[in-house]
């Protein structure tokens, strides 16, 4: 009966310690795998970058590398030159005059008419003549051919449009210079149809008759004035001379 007794207190004392044993041991097992488990992840966390979904991971990291254009020196087109006309400077007039014999002496040269009509009302005047418009005496330096306002206005002569201006006594004036005269148009609208620095040609429309505001009083007419060597003469010793 204790023999009985004994062998099973012995029996269940060992089962006891057989498992607390196991116990022990499978905590031991756990433990490592914890620790094995958690060191293995920190690995990976380290070592192992997170890829997105469905991204292909090569393992070589591409650097974007600019690629530089050659560059090449850009010339700037050439900038035209402005030309800017210089002003013309008005000739001035001596106290003496050129008969009309000097003048076709001088000026090598044939002008035609400034109208389709040659219609003269008022002629070239060294001695004063009375100017009803300004109530005065003057010398008349240039001659009225009578026209119709609207009427054409053209170039006696080749030369260069060195000035177009407007003033109260003879209203707007072409000047057209030539190599050994210069003439002057006036009484025109003030939409010419040449500026200043234009080629004239002998027969050019310079514009059309308008008024000759110092001369508003006689019939309508333009003024034209010619000056040789600076010295105003009559332009009809020009005009036809060759005839």
């Amino acid at each position: 009966m204790n023999v009985y007794n004994e062998k099973r207190k012995r029996s269940t004392k060992e089962r006891v310690g057989f498992y607390t044993a196991l116990s022990v041991c499978l905590v031991a097992i756990g433990l490592a795998a914890y620790s094995t488990y958690t060191n293995f992840s920190g690995y990976f966390d380290d070592e192992v970058p997170t890829v997105p979904v469905n991204e292909i991971v090569t393992g070589i990291t591409e650097t974007e590398t600019a690629t530089q254009e050659p560059t090449t020196e850009a010339t700037a087109p050439p900038t035209e030159e402005t030309v800017t006309e210089p002003e013309y400077e008005e000739e001035t007039t001596p106290l003496e005059t050129k008969t009309a014999l000097q003048t076709m002496l001088t000026v090598n040269t044939s002008l035609s008419y400034p109208l389709d009509k040659a219609k003269v009302i008022k002629e070239y005047s060294e001695d004063s003549v009375y100017n009803k418009t300004l109530n005065q005496w003057n010398a008349h330096t240039g001659v009225d051919f009578g026209c119709e306002k609207g009427d054409n206005v053209y170039s006696m002569g080749d030369g260069k449009a060195v000035r177009v201006y407007t003033d109260d006594i003879l209203g707007t004036t072409v000047v057209v210079k030539s190599a050994t005269y210069t003439a002057y148009y006036s009484g025109l609208s003030e939409d010419t149809r040449v500026k200043r620095g234009d080629s004239i040609n002998t027969g050019d429309i310079l514009g059309t008759a308008d008024e000759v505001p110092g001369e508003s009083l006689d019939e309508s007419h333009v003024h034209i004035a010619v000056r040789v060597d600076g010295q105003y003469t009559d332009p009809l010793s020009l005009i036809n001379n060759d005839e």
